[in-house]
């Protein structure tokens, strides 16, 4: 919750966007615990790989369109989200305790990341507002 607040008092869009994102989808992993009987066995958690490939949906398309760096590495975070649920799918001899621990320690790093960028977000944008403004004025007239 932090870090969500943080993306709303320091960040912009893009870090708001990606906070947005993140509460949503522990509200619905919530709603899939609930549904499954609320058990967090080592099984494979259907559900959660639905909602977690839905959020890294959402983390790619802003990592494509963001003009920061801090994206990029939230949306791989997420890649190694879904493909420890995928690894669980195809290997059901890894331990439960191996599969979700995995599955928090890089969604932690996700979390960690949206902070970073938005803790970072005001200088970094006034760096490429910056950029932004020099490059037009020395732009050729049309």
């Amino acid at each position: 919750m932090a870090v969500c607040a943080l993306a709303v008092w320091r960040g912009r869009d893009d870090e708001r966007l990606a906070a947005g994102g993140l509460l949503a989808n522990w509200a619905f992993t919530m709603v899939v615990v609930r549904m499954s009987g609320g058990t967090a066995s080592g099984a494979t958690q259907w559900g959660m790989l639905v909602v977690d490939v839905a959020l890294l949906g959402l983390y790619l398309w802003l990592a494509l369109r963001s003009g920061r760096y801090w994206p990029l590495f939230v949306a791989a975070f997420q890649v190694l989200v879904v493909v420890t649920h995928l690894g669980r799918v195809v290997d059901s001899t890894i331990s439960g305790w191996a599969y979700l621990t995995a599955a928090l320690i890089w969604g932690f790093l996700g979390l960690l990341t949206i902070g970073y960028g938005a803790w970072t977000a005001p200088r970094r944008y006034a760096e490429i507002e910056a950029v932004d403004r020099h490059a037009a004025a020395g732009a050729p007239a049309r």
